[in-house]
């Protein structure tokens, strides 16, 4: 994801690219290709630069540890000025333009982006309500106290009464 500056036409452009997963690797997760939507303007003394990346990644589900595949689609705005102090945030950067080495490279912003859209809790589309919020555990497996037969006073395992006692004894 290397783009030489002196073949980014003036004014703006275009690129569509499509990495596979030897290209363009994502540690810890197997992928589809990532599409990537390039836009560039190319003025006097900068390059504003945009990018869009798809891909679908494989997870596995934190509450039921099945895989599932979780589609991604992140989008950045970089700006490169000569002699910039490196900033970013969650939707923009701004990079230093090194004309001398003729070259911009947006792979780190690619990467960051998608693994930063990846959801800290994993979970697999059977366990969310239509508006995307998590279903609880009982609504998933039932509430075992809804259940006929349980009795608080008869557990189903000896073990139960074992740890009961030493509760009690503490």
């Amino acid at each position: 994801m290397k783009f030489r500056i002196s073949d980014i036409p003036d004014n703006k452009s275009t690129l569509e690219l499509t990495f596979d997963e030897h290209k363009f690797r994502i540690e810890g997760f197997d992928h589809d290709p990532v599409e990537l939507h390039v836009e560039f303007i190319k003025m006097l003394n900068s390059i504003q630069l945009s990018f869009r990346a798809s891909t679908t990644l494989s997870l596995i589900c934190d509450r039921s540890l099945e895989l599932y595949r979780y589609p991604i689609t992140v989008s950045y705005k970089i700006l490169f000025k000569p002699n910039a102090e490196p900033e970013e945030d969650e939707q923009q950067a701004l990079r230093p333009l090194n004309t001398s080495s003729n070259t911009i490279n947006i792979e780190e912003e690619v990467r960051d982006s998608i693994l930063l859209s990846i959801p800290i809790k994993k979970l697999h589309p059977r366990f969310l309500n239509a508006d995307g919020s998590e279903t609880s555990f009982f609504e998933t497996y039932g509430n075992p106290e809804d259940e006929d037969d349980y009795d608080e006073d008869y557990p189903a395992d000896s073990r139960w009464e074992a740890l009961r006692k030493l509760k009690d004894d503490i």
